[in-house]
């Protein structure tokens, strides 16, 4: 195994950490008030996500983890666009580990495209290794046919340097689907 894949490796082990990690069910779905019922927020999520992704990567990875990076006005990616994750090397094109788009499995068809559409240009444009589509749910919900099958035909194209990541909920074990 290269470096990079070993690297790419303990990354992955330190995701499904971070996942196992996340325990309050606020993260998942948020109460709303004078709603009968919470509601799914992506940032909420992610927020808790970097922070358990941190703690599991500690201070020697030789990675950085960013959320949202902007990458607006970049010299050498065109265009408005802003990853929910990055894990990179700040400065370095060729230390492009891997670009995270999370999204609630409630996701509808318009938006899991623009992500897939982003992850395409991001491992094009920007030399990223691999790019991961994490589908989160609330522990009450299965990973739909129709988002499962759309992502697994995009990572096709790329022979499994895109990968579908699935968390289920609270406390349970990141699985990764291609």
């Amino acid at each position: 195994m290269d470096e990079l894949a070993a690297d790419f490796e303990l990354f992955i082990q330190a995701l499904t950490t971070a996942c196992i990690g996340m325990n309050d069910p606020h993260y998942f779905q948020l109460p709303v008030a004078n709603m009968d019922e919470p509601v799914f927020r992506e940032r909420v999520y992610c927020y808790e996500l970097y922070h358990q992704i941190r703690k599991a990567l500690g201070d020697d990875f030789p990675y950085k983890l960013d959320g949202e990076v902007d990458k607006n006005g970049h010299p050498l990616i065109p265009g408005e666009i802003k990853p929910d994750f990055v894990v990179h090397v700040p400065g370095k094109m060729e230390r492009n580990l891997a670009v995270i788009e999370v999204k609630p499995v409630t996701v509808d068809k318009e938006e899991l495209e623009k992500d897939l559409n982003k992850l395409k240009r991001l491992l094009a444009e920007s030399k990223y290794h691999w790019a991961l589509m994490l589908i989160y749910s609330d522990g009450k919900r299965d990973l739909p046919t129709e988002i499962k099958s759309k992502i697994i035909d995009f990572s096709r194209m790329y022979k499994g340097y895109v990968l579908l990541a699935w968390h289920a909920g609270r406390g349970q074990r990141l699985k990764i689907i291609t």
